[in-house]
């Protein structure tokens, strides 16, 4: 890395904490909007268990499952959560910084005060800058493309897309931290050939990959592209196959899924009595065959496209490659398909308050390929009043989307089909249009 580019990044990083940390100056801590509630503090839980309570469950400060949502429960005397290690680890080196400075502070360590709560906007904003600086790097070494086109794919799917709520307002949840591992993968199984099969690299992939899925088990789909990334016909699929699983590689796979999952398997026989556990209960793809697909695509409560708009310049470009690289195409069409699907057949199809339908973040730094892919199409157009109409229009609507997840309140009021509370939403902040009424 340039001296430049770290410079660069590091102003970038600076200035998106602090409007990481402006987004949650006025949020009291025991709020839905706080760093800590619900799923946030289900994930986070790990942390100030291990490293502060010890896990004693009575330990932990009264009623401090009421305060941060009922993301986790002590009532058995044991922590229980359902979520898994994965986002505390990446965010344990932020919180041991936090528990460190707390510890010289006039706030409680209790894992939940001040210096805890700005510790996860600032692991947030770090994963994310990270992740899109991998990601620049994967697609500048996958497409060869000049930096403006790649520059445009990563602001257009930062701004374009509910990636910047996810990783600027909702700090806590594990979408941006999924991004950072998916570009991290993609980094490493873009550059040389040399480099990529190196036994080092082969276990970090290998590793990665592990705990993205550990993160959230839906990952898993992002595997068979990694798996198949250098395929670029249907012919060598058994000769990719025959390449990846030998003997050196599946032991690679093994032990690295069992460090990454073992403390998880140990913590659910602490937590359930059982190594193997479903800790999603009756939760489940109870709408398998009846997917609410509409709702998901299209729908203002959490749909996609009202708070992704860049998805649509996504699926063009995934069209047009379809008649261009096919197989390519296939492969990307299939992701989006998996998860809009799975999405849609979920027990609950909006996944509780959020903007946008927000598994598919994560798949973002992969859908990246095909949305590069369509701006160099439009680059490479000779006329410069199309090319400059086509530019302006997608300008126009990544800042109408953009405003749409910088407004949006963390929880849609509306009914499913209701466009008010959207389109008001588009104008002003809830907080302004609150007063105003």
């Amino acid at each position: 890395m340039t001296k430049f580019r770290a410079v660069l990044l590091a102003l970038i990083f600076i200035r998106l904490c602090v409007l990481s940390f402006d987004k949650h100056k006025n949020i009291p801590a025991d709020t839905f909007r706080s760093e800590l509630w619900t799923d946030r503090a289900g994930y986070n839980v790990y942390l100030p268990a291990t490293f502060i309570y010890s896990y004693s469950a009575s330990a932990f400060p009264n009623e401090i499952e009421k305060k941060t949502g009922e993301g986790f429960n002590l009532t058995t005397g044991k922590i229980i959560t359902k979520y898994t290690y994965g986002v505390a680890l990446l965010q344990l080196p932020f919180f041991l910084t936090a528990d460190f400075i707390t510890r010289y502070s006039d706030y409680p360590r209790d894992g939940y005060s001040y210096f805890y709560r700005q510790a996860i906007n600032i692991a947030s904003v770090f994963y994310l800058v990270l992740g899109l600086y991998l990601l620049f790097l994967a697609l500048k070494a996958h497409t060869k493309y000049n930096s403006a086109i790649l520059i445009s794919t990563l602001l257009l799917t930062f701004f374009g897309t509910n990636l910047y709520y996810y990783s600027i307002a909702e700090t806590g949840m594990s979408h941006v931290y999924s991004f950072f591992l998916f570009s991290f993968t993609l980094y490493i199984i873009t550059n040389t050939e040399g480099f990529r099969y190196k036994l080092s690299n082969k276990i970090i992939l290998s590793l990665i990959v592990w705990l993205s899925v550990l993160i959230r088990p839906t990952n898993i789909i992002f595997t068979p592209i990694l798996f198949f990334w250098d395929t670029s016909s249907f012919q060598q699929v058994f000769f990719t196959l025959k390449k990846k699983c030998t003997f050196e590689n599946i032991v690679i796979y093994f032990v690295s899924c069992l460090i990454v999952f073992s403390p998880q398997l140990f913590y659910w026989k602490y937590a359930y009595g059982s190594f193997f556990t479903y800790s999603y209960g009756s939760e489940g793809f109870s709408n398998l065959f009846s997917p609410n697909l509409t709702e998901v695509i299209f729908s203002p409560k959490n749909g996609l496209i009202p708070y992704s708009i860049v998805f649509v310049l996504i699926v063009l470009g995934i069209a047009i490659m379809l008649k261009h690289k096919t197989a390519e195409g296939i492969k990307y069409l299939a992701v989006v398909f998996t998860v809009v699907y799975l999405t849609a057949s979920w027990h609950t199809w909006q996944f509780g308050c959020g903007a946008g339908m927000r598994n598919m973040v994560e798949f973002y730094s992969l859908l990246c390929f095909p949305l590069s892919f369509l701006i160099f199409r439009i680059y490479s157009f000779k006329k410069i009043y199309l090319k400059g109409f086509l530019l302006l229009t997608m300008t126009f609507f990544v800042i109408l989307n953009f405003r749409t997840n910088y407004n949006f309140y963390g929880c849609y009021f509306g009914g499913t089909w209701e466009w008010t509370e959207y389109f008001k939403t588009l104008v002003y902040p809830y907080e302004i249009r609150s007063i105003c009424n």
